[in-house]
């Protein structure tokens, strides 16, 4: 589950699996949307390497954000709480941090049982 973009066009999708963990680290596909949009692109993916590689949400154990503007917080935490299993809630981190391209406005990276 690696890939690689163009050097000119930084990109996060990086992810790996072993016989107990997985994990996965990404940026949104398409980074027109806000950051709800992005943050639920996101999410999409993590569903299907999690349904592939782990124990679906339920398997989540942590969850790292980094938000380019922290007062983007709210749009996250909508996206966020319309997807996470309300019965098995990962421990979550959510942080404000610079990001590599202007348009990323939200990076996930997720870290479930498999």
């Amino acid at each position: 589950m690696i890939r690689f973009d163009r050097i000119d066009r930084p990109a996060i999708h990086l992810g790996a699996a072993c016989a107990q963990l997985m994990s996965s680290c990404l940026t949104a596909p398409d980074r027109s949307g806000d950051v709800a949009d992005q943050t639920r692109q996101i999410l999409a993916v993590i569903d299907g390497h999690l349904h592939e590689h782990a124990a679906g949400r339920a398997g989540l154990m942590m969850v790292q954000v980094w938000l380019a503007d922290i007062r983007d917080f709210a749009g996250f935490r909508a996206a966020w709480n319309d997807w996470v299993d309300p019965d098995h809630p990962p421990a979550l981190s959510v942080v404000q941090a610079a990001a590599s391209r202007r348009d990323t406005l939200v990076e996930i990276r997720a870290y479930a049982a498999r």
